[in-house]
């Protein structure tokens, strides 16, 4: 918008005051078009130099004002020139509320690089161990916080101490479990560390050997104590494509069982444990293939691995053969609001096992509503499923079958007993920037009913 001057006083029937006025305003519209070129805007249309500030024409400024020259005219906006200004401010918008999202987002990837620690303690109660309190401090950690494809390391200490009704027989029916186990990612995942190293102080009730037990009827034959002192090392390496690994495993173990039974006694002998200590190295081969995008609550993706590994003690040599595939399917959307999991599982065990060594059937990562130690063989395997429900906030809700057989040989699988189970749990999410679940469980089996407290999935 141009601004109009007039010098005050001035007569237009003077002129030199006329001539006085149009120099002034060829003054002005110069300095303006100077002041528009050093912005960058486009020059106006020439001025004819020649014929500026002379009376005529300054006679014609002055009784045609409605027609200003040439030089000082503005051209109005054109509606396509005001879109294109409002095109351009919101794009200067968009792009501020891109950069704000983007910023946001790096300092939520930096908080998530921070270390969370979580202290989860819960109750429990099984047939075998009886009432007890489990208590798991945790530490999730990135190692390299500059390494952006390697999910976070964890690193657990699980506390267990429990009572076998009757409880005033508590000092020789209580169990006490101390250990530390970590896994490591590290390299962009192309290299994995898992560490445990564990004390554990069981009372057991032995039910024999196979599928025939019968916890809930309590025909127990003998009660005993295992002690075990445990240490493994396990490390993988990425090769050939991603996702694929090998790696090695090296462990030591000492452990022995008492009972006051004579008779019992003997049996744990024949079973390669007893009252005094024994001690075995322990060395294995792994494999792996994992293509999970979240290991800690994987909603798509499968896990197959394969573990090889035994003692090469003299008169103690054993090998286990333990292979394991998981596999997840997401059921809303492609996201981990609903998801349908399954496993297939197994260990096979060859030579001399000590009772340590037997496959457990019941513990974790197969089928639920079986105590640890009730059902135990040289062999088993088995399948199970869940169904994963994140129903509100940090809650989430689960439910699985399972069935399964422990056995000798192989020759035996068709005869061995059918080993069912249902279950259903509450899960929640202990750490906000981690995607970790405390899990209650109550599962129904041949040992009965069972509740279960941990941190994890069941696989």
């Amino acid at each position: 918008m141009e601004t109009m001057f007039r010098v005050p006083g001035a007569r237009s029937t003077s002129t030199s005051s006329r001539v006085a006025v149009a120099a002034l305003a060829m003054t002005i519209v110069l300095g303006r078009r100077s002041l528009a070129l050093a912005e960058g805007e486009p020059p106006p249309p020439a001025v004819n130099a020649t014929s500026a500030g002379t009376p005529a024409d300054s006679q014609s400024a002055e009784t045609a004002p409605a027609a200003p020259p040439a030089a000082e005219t503005t051209p109005a906006a054109k509606p396509d020139d005001a879109k294109a200004g409002d095109k351009d401010q919101k794009s200067e918008d968009q792009k501020a509320e891109d950069k704000k999202a983007e910023d946001k987002k790096a300092e939520d990837k930096k908080k998530s690089k921070e270390p969370t620690f979580a202290v989860v303690p819960g109750p429990f109660y099984n047939p075998n161990l009886g009432l007890g309190l489990n208590v798991i401090p945790m530490l999730m950690f990135h190692p390299n916080k500059s390494d952006t494809v390697s999910p976070p390391s964890i690193a657990i200490l699980n506390l267990l101490y429990a009572v076998k009704p009757p409880f005033d027989e508590a000092k020789s029916r209580q169990s006490f479990v101390v250990t530390a186990a970590s896994r490591l990612f590290l390299d962009e995942d192309r290299w994995r560390v898992v560490g445990f190293a564990g004390y554990i102080n069981l009372f057991q009730e032995f039910y024999g050997v196979g599928g025939g037990a019968d916890p809930v009827a309590s025909n127990a034959q003998f009660s005993y104590r295992l002690e075990q002192v445990i240490a493994i090392a396990q490390l993988y390496r990425q090769v050939l494509w991603k996702g694929f690994y090998v790696g090695g495993l090296l462990g030591f173990t000492a452990f022995h069982t008492k009972t006051d039974d004579p008779a019992g006694q003997a049996t744990l002998e024949a079973l390669g444990s007893g009252a005094d200590w024994r001690a075995q190295p322990n060395v294995g081969l792994l494999s792996a293939y994992d293509t999970r995008a979240n290991k800690y609550y994987p909603s798509q993706g499968v896990s197959f691995n394969l573990r090889v590994n035994g003692s090469f003690k003299s008169d103690e040599e054993y090998v286990l053969l333990a292979p394991s595939f998981n596999q997840y399917f997401p059921l809303l959307g492609g996201t981990d609001k609903l998801v349908l999991a399954y496993r297939v599982f197994g260990q096979f065990g060859f030579g001399n096992l000590p009772i340590s060594a037997y496959a457990h059937y019941g513990m974790r990562g197969t089928t639920l509503g079986y105590e640890s130690g009730e059902y135990i063989d040289k062999k088993m395997a088995g399948l199970e499923a869940e169904i994963r429900w994140l129903a509100w906030w940090r809650l989430g809700l689960e439910a699985g079958t399972g069935v399964g057989k422990v056995f000798a040989e192989f020759a035996d699988f068709p005869d061995a007993a059918w080993l069912p189970g249902v279950w259903g749990s509450t899960t929640l999410k202990v750490m906000e920037k981690q995607d970790i679940r405390a899990r209650a469980t109550v599962a129904y089996g041949k040992s009965g009913t069972l509740f279960y407290f941990t941190v994890g999935q069941n696989f």
